[in-house]
């Protein structure tokens, strides 16, 4: 353990002087903006542990080990609704026990290409819960072909659930493009400086597992490397084929982006326990500190380049502010750096956050 009372060696002199650093300074944090983040967790209601850990994970701590040091952070048990000087938060251990606590009656789906009617439960819980909620809304589904199952078309159907799914393609589909193909290559070879060249197709047919047949979509496109089909399949009757494909199929990869943001900047994918029910405990965890980070970027001005900030960014430039707080008798001061440049951004985000009143 680091000797707060010795100075901090390697330090070069500035302007001549000697500079002389220990970490003796007291109630310091180097989290400020942890504060934001409970105005926003605060309305979930959770326990004591579990906020601890959300709010931990989303300011760059993702390991349990790092309690040992926040724990008498002033401005993490600010956070969990204690004052400095209060007792100490949850441990290490604490903490680990939770992440085991769940039984595998808990557990996810196994990490394999489900069913259809694996796809099929799994879809009816879901609807289940959102139309709990909102009753009126209309679902679309929007998935690749693993999803293309005869059990899931059926069950969207007679649930009135909308759907545009990816198709694998078979040697039936692609009789319908053989020509497509031929006169997309033809056209792109006369002129393949303008780029790759994209054209749409649409016909019924189905597979011989359906029930009936669709509409199929087929992309057909042309390039150096020769050509390119992809089909999809949806119970959409109006909008063309390019609109239809690029306009809300492909639109999909936004949600890849958002697990892949999961995983760079909350570290989602840090399933080192040795229980998989521990591990996907922690996933569950990670998914509420991703919702802290996104419910603090909703905050920012449409327009502004905050508003699609990476959540590494959010956390150095918002959350990772050095502090001093002081606790008085009536109240308690956190003291900020007067130089930081993102004051005003800062206070606008917070002042769209209705007050908590305790």
């Amino acid at each position: 353990m680091v000797d707060p009372t010795l100075p901090l060696s390697g330090l070069s002199p500035v302007g001549g002087k000697s500079v002389i650093a220990r970490f003796d300074r007291g109630e310091l944090s180097s989290d400020a903006e942890v504060l934001a983040l409970r105005e926003i967790e605060s309305r979930l209601g959770m326990a004591e542990i579990i906020r601890f850990r959300l709010l931990m994970i989303a300011a760059g701590y993702e390991d349990g080990n790092d309690s040992t040091g926040l724990r008498a952070d002033p401005v993490f048990k600010m956070a969990l609704d204690q004052v400095p000087s209060g007792r100490a938060l949850c441990s290490q251990s604490t903490i680990s026990r939770l992440e085991n606590l769940p039984d595998k009656k808990a557990l996810l789906r196994p990490a394999k290409r489900p069913k259809g009617l694996e796809i099929r439960a799994f879809l009816r819980r879901l609807f289940r819960a959102i139309r709990t909620n909102w009753p009126q809304t209309s679902i679309l589904l929007r998935a690749d072909s693993h999803y293309c199952a005869p059990e899931v078309l059926d069950w969207c159907r007679a649930e009135g659930v909308d759907y545009i799914l990816g198709v694998a393609p078979t040697s039936t589909l692609r009789t319908h493009i053989l020509a497509l193909e031929a006169s997309t290559k033809a056209r792109f070879d006369q002129a393949p400086d303008g780029g790759k060249l994209r054209r749409f197709k649409e016909f019924l047919d189905g597979a011989a597992s359906w029930s009936r047949v669709e509409r199929i979509i087929a992309r057909v496109e042309a390039g150096p490397d020769g050509t390119d089909t992809r089909f999809i399949v949806t119970s959409l009757t109006g909008g063309d084929g390019r609109a239809l494909y690029q306009g809300i199929y492909c639109q999909r990869g936004q949600a890849e982006n958002h697990i892949k943001s999961w995983k760079t900047h909350l570290a989602a994918d840090r399933t080192s326990c040795h229980e998989a029910t521990a591990n996907q405990f922690r996933l569950f965890l990670h998914a509420g500190a991703y919702w802290l980070l996104w419910s603090l970027r909703r905050l920012m001005p449409k327009r502004s380049v905050w508003r699609v900030a990476q959540f590494d960014t959010l956390r150095l430039r918002l959350i990772k502010i050095a502090a001093r707080v002081i606790e008085l008798k009536t109240m308690i001061k956190v003291h900020l750096p007067t130089a930081n440049p993102c004051q005003d951004i800062l206070n606008l985000a917070l002042g769209r956050l209705p007050r908590l009143v305790t």
